[in-house]
């Protein structure tokens, strides 16, 4: 045998040795296994998406194709290092993660299949030991049983009877807004509903969008069932619409939230205490403010605390108090000027829906009266 190819084997052979050492370290195990977290947090977040969030896929095989090229990755990963601790615990995370996304996602199989197939094997191939995974497997198996039949009687419980017909959907001309036209065939002739959601606050991942959902707004509802259906989207001027508004009638009002009193700069409360003192505050200061008790006020509140939070009382605590509270966020919307509007975030044109000609939804109100702020949101299982 030549000298060459001897060196050769031998040199091979030493590659392939400090190569199998260095995968069969258990530090560089741990180390890889920092990484296994990661695929636990992703499936943490598409439950909380499934909760919050509708979720639309635009090509159903391309993402199918990517997720299981990702969940593949990590499976290797995960299976490499599926004794250490990082590995174990992921293994006990994935599966019930993922009961939420196929309860609400139920029939989208592209997103779900493969990170449920993940989850199982490495439940299945991980370093926990067959009692672990025994006691484990039966917990979940029990919580995807129950949770199931809870979902399922539940929405087959409160599942209206009426058939909903959709008559037409699409988005406004900006883009900010969607609308749909439903149809509904009840024992009362029915009903015509259009209704209006915000796509601002919908994630867009290019192959597939999460829309909001909780935050619909009805806009027309009209029994019975309308024979005509016409929908126009026109883009109007903030001064056009205070004008149109302004000439219905000079004493609309509008209530603000204490965010937008703090934008205008103005004071959103006063407060008249039992001695006559008369304070103005702005919303920060009123929600910051202590009130101490006497011994009288203590036993009128019947409260031991030497100080209660204003914020806190009910209307029958103030007047035993003696204090009387007024708010000014109840302004007439003819008081505000172009200017405060424009601060409060309203820009200078808009969307505007005309439904068999008269208009049912501006963007200027939609922005001022907070229709799709998120604490707003309503969130139900149908």
């Amino acid at each position: 045998m030549p000298v060459s190819a001897g060196i050769c084997r031998r040199s091979g052979a030493t590659v392939d040795n400090a190569m199998s050492e260095i995968f069969s370290n258990v530090w560089v195990k741990r180390v890889v296994s920092l990484l296994s977290p990661l695929y636990a947090v992703a499936v943490c977040w598409f439950a909380y998406m499934s909760v919050f969030y509708e979720l639309i896929v635009y090509d159903p095989k391309t993402v199918c194709i990517m997720l299981s090229c990702i969940s593949l990755v990590w499976l290797i990963l995960m299976l490499y290092t599926r004794k250490q601790f990082l590995t174990k615990l992921t293994s006990l995370i994935l599966l019930p993660g993922m009961v939420l996304p196929i309860l609400l996602y139920f029939g989208q199989w592209w997103v779900l299949i493969p990170p449920l197939v993940t989850a199982l094997i490495i439940f299945f191939f991980s370093g926990l030991g067959e009692t672990a995974k025994t006691a484990w497997g039966t917990i979940f198996l029990l919580l995807y049983l129950l949770g199931s039949l809870v979902f399922f009687l539940t929405t087959s419980l409160f599942a209206p009877s009426t058939v909903t017909t959709t008559l037409a959907e699409g988005p406004s001309p900006s883009g900010l807004y969607r609308f749909r036209v439903t149809e509904t065939t009840d024992s009362s002739n029915g009903c015509t509903k259009v209704q209006v959601e915000t796509s601002e606050l919908d994630r867009d991942y290019d192959l597939a969008v999460f829309q909001i959902k909780g935050l619909t707004r009805d806009v027309v509802v009209e029994r019975p069932l309308q024979e005509e259906v016409q929908i126009e989207w026109k883009t109007e001027t903030r001064q056009d619409i205070t004008k149109q508004i302004d000439d219905i009638s000079r004493d609309i009002t509008v209530t603000l939230s204490d965010a937008q009193m703090d934008m205008l700069g103005r004071e959103a409360y006063q407060i008249t205490y039992s001695g006559g003192q008369t304070l103005s505050m702005m919303q920060s200061d009123y929600h910051d403010t202590y009130i101490s008790l006497s011994p009288a006020q203590k036993a009128a509140l019947e409260t031991e605390d030497e100080e209660v939070k204003l914020d806190t009382l009910s209307d029958g605590e103030l007047k035993a108090l003696g204090i009387t509270l007024e708010n000014f966020r109840t302004v007439t919307l003819s008081e505000l000027t172009d200017e405060e509007l424009a601060a409060l975030g309203i820009p200078e044109e808009g969307d505007v829906m005309y439904y068999n000609g008269r208009v049912v939804f501006r963007y200027y109100v939609a922005i001022l009266e907070e229709y799709f702020d998120l604490s707003k949101q309503e969130i139900g299982l149908m």
